[in-house]
């Protein structure tokens, strides 16, 4: 069955239908009402975005503007309405009466009323744009359509007001159908690609981490060894945290049964977080807030932590880790160290 393209203001429509009322900003889906603190800085100017609903609530007054632009866009490009099931073999000259249709047109008219009245708020567009990113990647969706389906319902609006759709209103749709395209652009990603709002971490950066990590793990002692003696050279006030081995020679380090000690329980760690940790998000977030918690007492700052990564990054990047797997490492420690020493 050929998939249903959901879309631009069908799926911003749904997405609106799981926001979370905030302060300034309130959502009824039932009624499709979004309202926003006008003193908020939105996506576009408040010039713009006055000029946007006062010619959108004129427009939408007449109840067939919706199966009418809908109509457009298919009579332009008749291969989009292939990607419709329901109504993908109908003919054409039989669309503007068909259920389905119709049904179709007033959910992008439901998103159109919920995303006009959203301008005002970026938190609560940006949202809904990444869902929207995520969900059409995989279904084959481009930018170029959601840039068709703007001329389309530019010229309908122009049609329907007449005189009263002139050069500022233009501009303005024009200006707010462009951001919107720019930001879907951005977020039209894989799914595996869209990172977790809890972790911050992708399934496909998780992925890279544990196959590279996986071909150096058997030597990982020896790694963390070799990172630890260049952390402390470089820095050798931080060896000073370990009062195990907090006054041997760094060059004595690693004959020392506490620093192998140390070396083997940071390797032990780092092996538990990337190979057992990261597929399991409960138990990801468990094991960053116990490192978190257990070393606020020893006072280590967020500069040993982010030296410890950049050493680690240069190890594994000797250790042959492609560019592609580094970039995922890289992240994936911003991410591990921010939840271990969070920036004040």
């Amino acid at each position: 069955m050929a998939f249903k393209l959901v879309l631009l203001f069908g799926v911003i429509a749904s997405a609106c239908s799981y926001a979370v009322s905030q302060p300034g900003t309130s959502v009824t889906t039932a009624v499709t009402t979004v309202s926003a603190d006008e003193g908020e800085e939105g996506i576009l100017s408040s010039h713009d975005r006055s000029v946007i609903r006062i010619t959108w609530d004129q427009a939408k007054r007449d109840g067939d503007v919706a199966p009418q632009i809908l109509f457009r866009y298919v009579k332009a490009h008749p291969e989009y309405q292939k990607m419709f099931s329901k109504f993908a073999n109908m003919p054409q000259n039989e669309l503007l009466s068909n259920g389905n249709f119709l049904a179709q047109a007033y959910t992008i008219l439901d998103g159109l009323n919920v995303a006009i009245q959203s301008l005002s708020s970026q938190e609560l567009m940006a949202g809904q744009l990444n869902a929207l990113g995520a969900a059409h990647h995989p279904r084959g969706a481009t930018p170029i359509m959601f840039e068709q389906f703007g001329t389309i319902l530019e010229e309908g609006l122009a049609e329907e007001l007449g005189s009263i759709f002139n050069a500022e209103a233009k501009q303005a749709w024009k200006n707010g159908l462009a951001a919107l395209v720019a930001g879907i652009s951005k977020t039209l990603i894989n799914q595996e690609d869209f990172a977790d709002p809890q972790t911050k971490l992708s399934a496909h950066q998780i992925r890279d981490v544990q196959r590279s990590w996986e071909n150096i793990r058997s030597v990982r002692n020896t790694l963390v060894s070799s990172i630890m003696i260049k952390l402390f050279k470089e820095t050798p006030r931080i060896q000073k945290y370990f009062a195990k081995f907090g006054k041997v020679a760094v060059d004595s380090l690693t004959g020392d049964v506490e620093f192998n000690k140390q070396v083997a329980l940071v390797a032990d760690r780092l092996d538990t977080i990337v190979s057992a940790s990261m597929d399991d998000k409960l138990q990801l977030l468990g094991n960053v807030n116990y490192m978190r918690y257990t070393h606020a007492a020893r006072c280590i700052p967020r500069s040993a932590w982010e030296d410890f990564g950049r050493l680690l990054i240069d190890s594994l990047g000797a250790s042959g880790v492609s560019s592609d797997d580094l970039a995922a490492w890289k992240g994936t420690l911003a991410v591990l160290i921010n939840g271990i020493s969070p920036k004040n």
